[in-house]
């Protein structure tokens, strides 16, 4: 049978070129099911980087049988789950043939975890790589742009995209590039490809990096071909040019042999219970987890961290053993710090009282209702009337008085401020000496990420309340003003709390995975418990308000934030 793609281009870079639906992305899977079929030892990696094109490959071209055996990792048919940190070990599995057929789907990544991801494979691969390996990169531009979207690791991301493909081939690599935006490709990664193959392009932006490419490496006659024929290929034809391989010619090329899950979907085709591959998903999850293990063990950045940790402890310890061996105990200057404790403590309960008892009064001169149960002071400076301002002159000379003798102590201004160290005291309750703001908030009925609950927080330190920025602490005089709970809760009280503050859609979706924790579920199982589609825009936003809130975690699979279980 002859070869679907000219075998000789399938020694060197390619560029697989095409607007949406002309056929482009079928074309390399042709190369790749070629290359897998004609070669049992071949190794190819696909890089999926935006819309989980590539998993049909495990399947045959109806649905109903097994395809190539790829393992795939991420996405919503991934045989593992993928984080956008593990570029480095997926890199060594990949370049050593631990990994010989790979498809990294990358489309549950955040906006910028594509670059962070491809930073820390590219340098691996290029220095571990061994052998042959075919790197499949699925919208190319993504990584290698010609005009920047502002990711923070884009410019590292064009750099290595660069040198695989300039200085990849040496190492045993041989890239195909796949783009529907031509004109956002950059040049140098264009460039580097000794093949095209082009389909449709109807913008002329997007022909003039091609018909430049072609005017560089074929003949006059050929180059006048191509560039008048560009905008009316049909769909599955498009023409291959290399000037190395001496091949210039218009190809109708065949379907795939394999399930072509790119295409648009039509009918219920979304909803087909497709036969993939088989493959072992534990020992896949053994070698990613070993992979993961020496790459961190090896980490010069994580040894020399750790080393730097280790010696300040060590210095540290050294310089507080000093401390305790050359300090005697003071026994006098213990029991004076004892007595003053003991009369510190004695103050601030009788101004507490004391402070309670004005509100009271000043409450009922005023003949206006207050909550009595707010901090002393905080209704004195209010008067509506002169018979209530002459009242609260009166308070107020009491208080002076008062003070005179026992300065007062930060007090809360409000509710709002007693609801959060009412908080921060059930968790205390609880066993959580340091809770964090995420914890406080979901008991005290507020969110942490509002500029409301900073203000409060701000409140409660200048009183002298709090401590802490990440995790809070009450201070001494916060302890006084803390309210214990009714009664000691349980960790199953603090996740009916956060239940019962979060709206209904939301418990739908938290409940399931609270209830398989410490194990995760997938989005798909997740969604379907909860009763949505896991493919829809409304499911993402849930997913994003629950990590907002710090209720879950993961991309691929969804896990309890370990907090709700202390």
């Amino acid at each position: 049978m002859k070869p679907a793609i000219p075998p000789q281009v399938l020694t060197q870079h390619i560029a697989f070129l095409g607007k949406t639906g002309s056929g482009k992305t079928s074309t390399a899977k042709l190369a790749v099911e070629q290359i897998v079929r004609e070669d049992a030892e071949a190794r190819v990696c696909v890089l999926d980087t935006v819309k989980s094109d590539w998993w049909g490959l495990t399947s045959s071209a109806d649905g109903r049988h097994p395809g190539l055996p790829f393992y795939i990792l991420g996405g919503p048919r991934g045989h593992v789950p993928l984080h956008d940190s593990a570029g480095k070990a997926i890199a060594e599995l990949v370049a050593t043939g631990a990994l010989p057929l790979s498809i990294i789907d990358m489309a549950d990544f955040a906006p910028g975890g594509v670059q962070k991801f491809f930073n820390e494979f590219a340098p691996v691969l290029l220095r571990k790589m061994r052998g042959v390996l075919h790197l499949v990169i699925e919208e190319a531009h993504e990584i290698a742009p010609k005009e920047r979207a502002g990711f923070s690791a884009e410019n590292m991301a064009i750099h290595w995209a660069k040198k695989l493909a300039t200085a990849g081939r040496s190492k045993g690599l041989r890239i195909m590039v796949l783009t529907q935006r031509t004109q956002a490709l950059h040049n140098a990664v264009l460039g580097s490809c000794d093949t095209i193959i082009a389909h449709r392009l109807t913008a002329p932006a997007d022909q003039t990096p091609v018909k430049s490419w072609l005017k560089a490496n074929v003949s006059k006659d050929v180059f006048e071909n191509v560039s008048s024929s560009l905008a009316s290929l049909k769909t599955g034809s498009g023409w291959v040019c290399s000037g190395e391989a001496q091949v210039a010619e218009l190809f109708q090329f065949p379907k795939i042999t394999t399930f072509d899950n790119s295409a648009t979907p039509t009918g219920n085709d979304g909803h087909r219970d497709i036969k993939t591959a088989p493959v072992d998903a534990d020992k896949l999850r053994a070698i990613i987890g070993d992979a993961v293990k020496e790459a961190e063990a090896n980490d010069p950045d994580k040894l020399r961290a750790q080393i730097a940790a280790l010696t300040a402890a060590k210095a540290s310890l050294e310089s507080k053993v000093h401390a305790a061996v050359q300090a005697a105990p003071d026994t006098a200057a213990i029991a004076a710090a004892e007595r003053r404790g003991f009369e510190r403590g004695q103050a601030m309960g009788l101004k507490a009282g004391f402070g309670r008892a004005m509100v009271a009064v000043q409450s009922a001169i005023a003949g206006v209702e207050e909550d009595t149960d707010e901090i002393p002071y905080s209704i004195i400076s209010s008067a509506s009337t002169p018979a209530s301002a002459t009242a609260v002159g009166t308070t107020k000379r009491a208080t002076a008085a008062m003070s005179d003798a026992h300065p007062p102590s930060p007090v809360v201004g409000g509710k709002s401020e007693q609801k959060i160290i009412n908080a921060i005291r059930w968790w205390v309750v609880m066993g959580v000496s340091a809770p964090s703001q995420a914890q406080v908030a979901f008991i005290a009925g507020y969110s942490h990420k509002s500029g409301t609950w900073a203000t409060y927080l701000s409140r409660l330190r200048s009183a002298g309340l709090i401590d802490g920025r990440g995790a809070l602490t009450l201070t001494t005089a916060g302890e006084v003003a803390a309210g214990d709970p009714d009664a000691p809760p349980t960790a199953a009280d603090l996740r009916a709390a956060v239940l019962d503050k979060i709206d209904s859609p939301l418990q739908r979706i938290l409940r399931p995975i609270l209830d398989v924790y410490p194990e995760s579920l997938t989005q798909k199982q997740a969604a379907n418990a909860a009763g949505y589609s896991h493919s829809s825009g409304t499911w993402a936003t849930y997913l994003s308000r629950l990590r907002s809130l710090d209720l879950i975690e993961g991309r691929g699979d969804l896990k309890a934030q370990g907090w709700l279980f202390p």
